[in-house]
């Protein structure tokens, strides 16, 4: 099956940001290996932005209706009483570690970002002064100037065209969404079609078997020999990591030549028996000591050999 290959614009990183339910269907999607998402450096600096406009916003209204409860006739009714303290974060703080978190979401969910080189910004702005897509050449170019942003994407989305698979776009803005269907990009203005197109792609016909195709197994083999000790290796090196990020413990694990897929289905496997807790970015030991025993065993020294 053909990876989907998914750019996502700012217009739909507004509507599915990454607290909202559809954009996990996307990460569980990414997970599972059926899809790669990417966004352009320029669409989440907007978004990243725009969040923090919001929040200084919603603080400055918070902090004037903080004072207006005591300067209005309702501050009579605290008269006595000690004065209330109000602490917000100062914005500063807000934009520092906004960066923080961002990054540490994008690779802890494998999130790639595509940033603009020299040569991408000088196409971006050739695009511009020649009103090509996605520019209107109708408009003045006073008008135009709000949709440079837009030409710095369609720019950026262009360097996954050479990655094998489907290429794809998540994009709600009109003359963005045209531009990029042009070049060649699936486009999709909803999660939900998105969602269902990969789901199509990877349902699987099962084959019907004949008596002569069927090797002979046994019970004690249904989980095959690719999954001998998996789940012993990513307790005992999780442990020996110090609990890292989980895209940093499979990474490390596959560099270790431990296949990633079943090394994750294994990480869920320990997380449904109660033997791993998921945060969402780690995977935490719910008993120390029998991490530890497994980070003691031979299996998992041999592969700490390979990855230290």
């Amino acid at each position: 099956m053909d990876v989907f290959h998914v750019v996502i614009d700012t217009s739909m990183l507004r509507r599915a940001h990454f607290r909202h339910p559809n954009f996990a269907r996307l990460l569980r999607r990414s997970q599972m290996g059926s899809l790669k998402l990417y966004i352009p450096h320029i669409a989440l600096e907007e978004l990243r932005t725009h969040l923090i406009a919001k929040h200084e916003d919603l603080a400055h209204s918070i902090r004037a209706d903080f004072d207006k409860l005591q300067r209005s006739d309702l501050g009579m009714l605290i008269d006595g009483l000690p004065p209330p303290v109000l602490s917000l974060w100062r914005k500063d703080e807000v934009v520092r570690n906004s960066e923080a978190v961002f990054a540490r979401f994008l690779e802890d969910n494998k999130i790639e970002v595509i940033p603009i080189s020299i040569e991408d910004a000088t196409d971006a702005w050739k695009i511009y002064f020649n009103a090509d897509p996605p520019f209107d050449p109708n408009q003045e170019r006073e008008d135009r100037r709000k949709d440079i942003p837009d030409s710095w994407i369609f720019v950026a989305a262009q360097g996954i065209k050479a990655k094998r698979g489907r290429h794809c776009a998540l994009v709600a803005d009109g003359k963005l969404k045209a531009a990029l269907e042009g070049a060649g990009f699936e486009i999709y203005d909803d999660v939900e079609k998105l969602d269902n197109a990969v789901e199509i792609a990877t349902s699987v016909t099962r084959p019907k078997l004949t008596p002569d195709d069927e090797a002979p197994i046994q019970l004690d083999e249904l989980r095959g020999a690719a999954f001998q000790d998996i789940d012993v290796i990513v307790l005992g090196v999780n442990e020996a990591l110090n609990t890292p990020a989980k895209a940093a413990l499979f990474s490390a694990l596959e560099r270790a030549g431990v296949d990633r897929a079943i090394a994750e289905h294994e990480a869920q496997t320990l997380v449904l028996s109660g033997r791993l807790t998921d945060t969402g970015s780690h995977l935490i030991p719910t008993n120390q000591t029998l991490s530890r025993r497994a980070m003691g065993t031979d299996v998992v020294t041999k592969i700490l050999l390979k990855i230290i």
